[in-house]
């Protein structure tokens, strides 16, 4: 399966793809900027994605991405650290409080997948 990974973040980009490699995702598609990202986009579509939702110091937003990636029927995760975010989020997308831990990321990955992009109300929330 291959997973497009969104995170501008470099130390939480290196643990993150850790995990999903752990997790058994052998073709990560990392980028670090929206541009970066986009450019992955033109090597294939990804089975799945997780997007960090704030991109850089400009305050850039991946929900652009997230929108174009669910119209095209890829389950995405939206990594946010924004609690309010989801009163904004996609319904399709579903939205994983930051910071989360290896179950919170693989329970996550697992109801996007299962719904094929549906959240339906589901927030995966960091572990206490």
């Amino acid at each position: 399966m291959r997973i497009l990974y969104l995170e501008d973040e470099a130390i939480i980009a290196m643990e993150t793809s850790q995990v999903l490699r752990d997790l058994g995702f052998e073709q990560i598609a990392a980028a670090a900027s929206l541009a970066g990202a986009e450019k992955a986009l033109a090597e294939g579509m990804p089975d799945l994605a997780l997007l960090d939702v704030s991109i850089g110091r400009a305050g850039l937003s991946s929900l652009d991405l997230a929108a174009k990636l669910l119209e095209a029927g890829v389950p995405v995760v939206l990594a946010t650290g924004h609690t309010a975010f989801e009163l904004k989020a996609d319904p399709r997308a579903c939205v994983l409080e930051k910071p989360f831990s290896p179950d919170d990321l693989e329970a996550a990955l697992r109801r996007a997948v299962s719904s094929r992009g549906g959240r339906g109300g589901h927030t995966a929330t960091a572990a206490q």
